[in-house]
């Protein structure tokens, strides 16, 4: 029952924070919307950033999870599994929109520490990810990839993620944007068959 109550007390918290933002959420807000008290989220969280950092942590873990599976299927090649990837995490604005904001806001000099810690643990356990996943690659056929191959992916695609956002947020993007960084982004890492 504790698990639970943790679970819907995060979820709750995610569509809040994701609707107003963590400076315009409260948790006598979130404590309404499951209809309990708020001593009863102190209970679980110490306090709002703590339930901020966990929701956070939780999308960032169900994202992680996702990449893990595109690169798990022995159906499609290694490219193709790369190219999943990368077209994922295009989508990650509509998948994980919180992670998504807490990206976008870290980018700008105002950002808080707390969003600039959040973003850090993202960008390193995506790193840890890819990190495996190359290394496997690497047992298997290419010699290029070493240690830092992994910071490199990681840079590129979330530099191209919020460069497309942003063009798009101002009606600059082409419809074929995506695809065509898709496509660089494989010709780049040399992701051959």
């Amino acid at each position: 029952m504790a698990k639970s109550r943790k679970t819907d007390i995060l979820k709750a918290a995610q569509k809040r924070f994701i609707r107003h933002g963590l400076n315009k959420t409260t948790l006598e807000e979130i404590a309404r919307d499951l209809r309990i008290g708020k001593a009863t989220i102190y209970h679980y969280f110490e306090s709002k950033d703590q339930l901020f950092t966990e929701t956070v942590k939780l999308e960032i873990s169900e994202y992680l999870d996702q990449i893990k599976k595109c690169f798990n299927n022995e159906t499609i090649s290694e490219k193709e599994r790369f190219q999943e990837y990368f077209l994922f995490k295009m989508k990650l604005g509509e998948s994980f929109p919180l992670l998504f904001e807490v990206i976008k806001q870290t980018i700008n000099e105002f950002s808080t520490e707390l969003l600039v810690d959040l973003h850090l643990y993202f960008l390193e356990k995506e790193e840890e990810v890819l990190s495996l996943i190359l290394q496997s690659i690497k047992k298997e056929k290419h010699d290029f990839m070493d240690k830092q191959f992994a910071k490199v992916i990681v840079a590129e695609t979330t530099g191209f993620l919020l460069l497309s956002s942003f063009l798009n947020a101002h009606n600059k993007i082409e419809a074929m944007f995506i695809e065509k960084g898709k496509d660089e982004f494989l010709r780049k890492f040399s992701f051959t068959d």
